[in-house]
């Protein structure tokens, strides 16, 4: 639960973080598109160009300019009709319209491209008057338009007099078709959107089983911790417990026999050098999980740890009547911490010595394979299932508890041999079959002057 709750965060974090950017990247892209089509409108909206006006009551040249405070009308003309066409936009701008618009909303001249009802154009009068902002919107017969207003100044040149007739009162409105440009828009949101749910979704998946993957090395590091602590315990409290049966008899028996108390304290005595055993194993442990050894540091000579190794369990091996032997030539320099290495040797024939039949014989081999060494330890014992050689390196794995416990075993011997090995750069793997013995095989890489073989120097 903890570590489920812990993926949780991470994933939570991580979506959180590639949400916020995936929607900032895309609303930049969407405001990026929409104000290019706006902007592209506009300057089709804006394009100059004098339109054609004329004025009741008599010829007069003119020009018409765009103002952008009205000015009111002060001159003899007022109350004149003015008609013509207005402003047009852009000839390539699209399907479009322009109104000449007096202040009233009434239309006063219209100058189409496209064939719409009156009422469309008036209702489009009515929304250019009603509102005094520009840059908008308006929809007509199912079509959305984008419109711009301007106020119209009229200039009137008769000979040298010069008379203002119209300003202010007259707007002059133009539609732009911007149906397509807003569906496309439109159809942007949606793609975005989609790619935002499908990025999302994805990032989902692939964001749990990284996290999966990145939580479970702890999960496991986290379970074999409370197997070990769980073993380790189960382990010290069964000496403690016989301990302190066999002395509870002791010391409640007044008149117990000398020689039974004497095979109560024997057994006291080997319950206790087996947990001392066991202690010495766990802290062998501990001290290998804290401290790995660096592949490829050291030099261990082969031969002569063999020979140290025999030399130790000869007393082991003759209670069993079990022949011994060292076969190996020159003498041969592994790469890697001597002592761990010492030990795993130690405990690889140690556990042959155990597992030996009575009378049988264990094989110790040194050679040269290729750019490694190779220690073979081999006994002629009851051997293994292939079931128990898939958990035979595991700690306090017995593949015979009973046995191991008569013979002093704790079930870290292997483990501890594999971890040696292996944390100098070299494997450790078993070969057996029932009724056919074990042979352990240790590779490691060979010492070169401060390297392993094959490595910078």
């Amino acid at each position: 639960m903890m570590f489920k709750k812990t993926r949780n965060r991470i994933m939570l974090l991580n979506m959180v973080m590639v949400s916020t950017v995936v929607i900032i990247a895309f609303a930049v892209i969407f405001i990026s598109a929409y104000t290019q089509e706006r902007t592209a409108n506009n300057a089709k909206l804006n394009y100059d160009m004098i339109p054609q006006i004329t004025v009741a009551g008599g010829p007069f040249m003119y020009e018409v300019h765009e103002v952008l405070e009205p000015i009111h009308i002060e001159t003899a003309f007022e109350g004149s009709r003015v008609s013509g066409f207005a402003r047009r936009i852009m000839p390539d701008a699209g399907l479009s319209f322009s109104l000449l618009v007096d202040s009233e909303g009434n239309l006063v001249e219209i100058n189409s491209m496209v064939d719409l009802p009156e009422t469309a154009y008036k209702q489009a009068a009515f929304e250019a008057v009603k509102t005094s902002s520009r840059d908008l919107t308006v929809t007509l017969e199912g079509r959305t338009w984008q419109y711009v207003t301007s106020p119209v100044v009229v200039e009137f040149k008769e000979s040298s007099n010069i008379a203002f007739l119209v300003s202010g009162a007259y707007n002059d409105v133009r539609f732009l078709d911007v149906t397509d440009s807003y569906r496309m828009l439109w159809s942007l949101a949606l793609t975005l959107t989609g790619l935002t749910v499908v990025i999302l979704a994805a990032f989902y998946f692939i964001s749990r089983f990284f996290a999966n993957r990145a939580i479970r090395p702890m999960e496991d590091a986290f379970d074999k911790q409370s197997r070990f602590v769980a073993d380790a315990s189960h382990e010290l409290k069964t000496p403690l417990s016989t301990i302190k049966l066999l002395l509870q008899n002791v010391l409640m028996d007044d008149g117990m026999d000398r020689d039974l108390q004497k095979e109560f304290l024997s057994d006291a005595d080997s319950e206790i050098d087996r947990m001392t055993a066991l202690v010495g194993d766990l802290l062998t442990i501990v001290q290998g999980d804290s401290a790995p050894s660096a592949p490829g540091r050291g030099k261990a000579k082969l031969k002569t740890i063999a020979d140290e190794t025999l030399r130790r369990l000869i007393p082991h091996a003759l209670k069993k009547n079990i022949a011994m032997s060292l076969v190996v030539g020159e003498e041969i320099e592994a790469a890697g911490d001597a002592a761990r290495i010492a030990q795993a040797l130690f405990n690889l024939v140690d556990n042959a010595v155990k597992y030996a039949d009575e009378g049988g014989e264990v094989t110790v081999t040194v050679a040269r394979a290729g750019k490694m060494a190779r220690v073979t330890v081999t006994d002629d014992g009851a051997g293994i299932s292939e079931e128990d050689q898939a958990r035979i390196f595991d700690r306090f794995y017995r593949v015979d508890k009973a046995r191991s416990r008569n013979t002093g075993g704790t079930g870290l011997g292997l483990s501890i041999a594999r971890d040696a090995i292996v944390s100098g750069g070299g494997t450790l793997s078993v070969k057996s079959s029932p009724g056919a013995g074990s042979e352990f095989t240790a590779l490691l890489p060979l010492y070169a002057g401060g390297a392993a073989e094959g490595e910078p120097q």
